[in-house]
């Protein structure tokens, strides 16, 4: 059950435990909760067990995550303790078996393990975190799931010290070609730094002769992406390939009303968008506006009316809130102003959107351009707080550290190409016929022909 744990040693160790949180069931919100709250609404809560459990609130690593205990429920509403966040509509519900992780320690790997420390887990984090302030490199630990509850603990997992690499991490690349090379843990020319550097040359070797191919090995499935009412885009994941085309976009969806139906968006290119995407027009807030504001500043003004009264519509800043509509007698053009405001029942923050004749309805389609996803219309108050969920493929990332993983299948050809270049660092006259270089274009020429994508591939025309 216990994922790849990780420990580096430094100033004492650091055991980094994934959250494999074991979930039983789950379910939604069915409406908005503050923090403090102890009733908990749910769409169906029927598959939840009985008695005291405990509550996942949110996704794992989303920000309002958190473990809540339940002492019972009815089929719509959980009964709990004071919840410590808030929480919107349409954020999942799930029951989990173990609520905190216990580490153990012992100075042998067969010794008799002592309790380090129990922590509840991070769950706005992907990790849980231990310090071992005092723990040496040839230190064991043990660790295990616990209920807090129920006392109900899970097996412990087999012990791990800090040598104990992940299978498929840059220490399994670099420590053996190190060892067989004869370079010694003091040498000051071919240094870790210079091993992990080495590596990451060698990923972007390979990613310059694939530019552009998707691989499986990048791919990320059901990213949940939560819609502000009142916009019409959502940002790109940080770790998205491409950010100014749809090139790493997979597949943009909906659900519908709560039921797990998906709705697929239509991608459209950006010429195409601005075609068919007249009802998004308006501008950006630029000076925050007070409750009962009179005078709202915008980047633009030229798509407003040039008659003396109107009305505009505000976008929302935060998911317990409705799209505002204000009223206007005025357009100022050399201020870039609305004048004669009134209706202004909240502060309206830098940056927010104010529409002009915006067409509020769920969108269907949808273009990709400056690290956003760009919907055609304008979310409306039913879907606040609703997620859209991405499929999309990763970027590479660099390798900092012995511990990160490689996720790429190919990653042994990075041993000839890191046995190149110590022999490179030791003597830069090196013949480009070097057979460890040889070696691995050939590796390299092998993978770039028998590529497998793990998708379908469809030409688009525009």
């Amino acid at each position: 059950m216990h994922p790849q744990i990780n420990i580096k040693h430094n100033i004492g160790n650091t055991i980094d435990i994934p959250n494999n949180l074991d979930i039983k069931t789950s379910t939604y919100l069915s409406a908005n909760i503050a923090a403090g709250v102890t009733a908990v609404p749910v769409d169906n809560a029927s598959d939840f067990s009985t008695g005291n459990i405990f509550l996942l609130l949110s996704s794992l690593g989303a920000e309002n995550s958190e473990i809540i205990q339940s002492t019972e429920h009815t089929i719509q509403s959980l009964t709990t303790l004071a919840t410590a966040l808030s929480h919107s509509r349409g954020d999942i519900v799930s029951e989990i078996k173990y609520d905190k992780i216990s580490v153990h320690k012992s100075s042998t790997i067969d010794g008799t393990y002592t309790e380090l420390e129990i922590k509840t887990f991070f769950t706005t984090q992907q990790n849980t975190i231990f310090f071992d302030n005092t723990g040496l490199a040839g230190d064991y630990y043990k660790v295990r799931w616990e209920n807090s509850e129920t006392t109900d603990v899970s097996s412990f997992s087999t012990p791990i010290s800090v040598t104990s690499y992940p299978e498929n991490s840059a220490a399994k690349i670099i420590l053996p070609v190190r060892k067989a090379m004869g370079v010694s843990d003091s040498d000051t020319k071919i240094t870790m730094e210079f091993c992990l550097s080495a590596v990451n040359d060698a990923r972007k070797f390979v990613e310059g002769r694939i530019y552009g191919i998707r691989q499986e090995w990048q791919q990320e499935f059901e990213f949940p992406v939560k819609l502000l009412a009142g916009t019409n885009s959502i940002d790109l994941p940080d770790n998205i390939d491409f950010k100014d085309t749809d090139r790493s976009i997979l597949a943009a969806r909906l659900i519908i009303g709560s039921i797990l139906t998906p709705y697929n968006l239509i991608y459209i290119d950006k010429r195409t968008w601005n075609q068919m995407s007249f009802s998004v027009s308006g501008g950006d807030n630029q000076a925050l506006v007070a409750i009962s504001g009179t005078t709202i500043t915008l980047d633009t003004i030229g798509d407003f009316s040039d008659s003396s009264s109107g009305v505009a519509y505000v976008a929302t800043s935060d998911f317990d809130q409705t799209i505002m509509q204000i009223a206007y007698t005025g357009v100022n053009s050399l201020t870039n102003q609305l004048t004669g405001v009134t209706g202004v029942t909240r502060e309206i923050p830098v940056g927010t959107k104010v529409w002009a004749r915006p067409t509020i309805s769920q969108p269907v389609y949808y273009t990709v351009y400056e690290n956003k996803l760009v919907f055609d219309r304008i979310i409306p108050d039913s879907m606040q707080g609703k997620n859209v969920y991405l499929d999309y493929y990763k970027k590479v990332e660099e390798v900092n550290d012995l511990y990160q993983v490689l996720p790429e299948h190919y990653r042994e050809m990075y041993k000839w190409y890191l046995r190149y270049a110590i022999k490179y660092r030791k003597d830069n006259d090196l013949e480009p016929d070097d057979a460890d270089l040889l070696k691995f274009e050939s590796l390299l020429d092998a993978l770039v022909d028998n590529l497998y994508l793990g998708q379908s591939s469809i030409i688009i025309n525009s």
